[in-house]
């Protein structure tokens, strides 16, 4: 008898510690994680795409499309420099002329990019494989889970002025500090 009723209280246990992690909603979760990691994070979205004010919700969208518009750019820039006749595409043979000239680390990288980005398998990257294999490392370098957690930023907006400052920032982590 004794061994059921641990039984039960141990699964009854294990509920209620999933029941509680699953109400910690993904900001609270980030902010517990690492929460120097996190105020840095946050202090740099405010103090760069905040106004006087505050961070707002166009700032954050400004921040995330920046953020993937850098990856995306980047990603399309190393395979345009493999276009080494300006057609607009990238094949084989000029990829093999790129990693001669490239460190170890890059030939890995280089090759592994072509591979992905040439969907259809026809040894050339076209201008749409580009557009495609950019906008993927955009989505890498910014998930969308990433950007719904900057965009719940907006809930610690303590005033409800429509503007997250700051102080109001930590004032949020201060609180989430006394509870844990």
């Amino acid at each position: 008898m004794v061994k059921v009723v641990a039984a039960v209280m141990l699964v009854m246990l294990v509920m209620l510690q999933t029941a509680w992690a699953e109400s910690v909603s993904p900001l609270e979760d980030a902010m517990r994680k690492d929460p120097d990691r996190f105020r840095v994070m946050a202090e740099d979205v405010i103090a760069g795409f905040g106004g006087p004010a505050g961070l707002t919700p166009a700032g954050i969208e400004e921040h995330v499309a920046l953020e993937r518009a850098t990856a995306r750019a980047g990603a399309m820039r190393r395979l345009l420099a493999m276009d080494l006749d300006n057609d607009g595409s990238v094949t084989r043979d000029e990829l093999g002329v790129t990693l001669r000239a490239a460190s170890a680390t890059a030939r890995g990288r280089l090759e592994r990019q072509f591979t992905a980005a040439d969907v259809d398998a026809d040894n050339k990257i076209n201008a749409a494989e580009m557009r495609s294999e950019g906008q993927a490392a955009a989505l890498r370098a910014l998930t969308d889970a990433e950007a719904a957690i900057l965009r719940s930023l907006m809930t610690l907006d303590a005033n409800q002025d429509g503007a997250l400052a700051q102080e109001e920032l930590r004032q949020a982590l201060q609180r989430l500090d006394e509870v844990t």
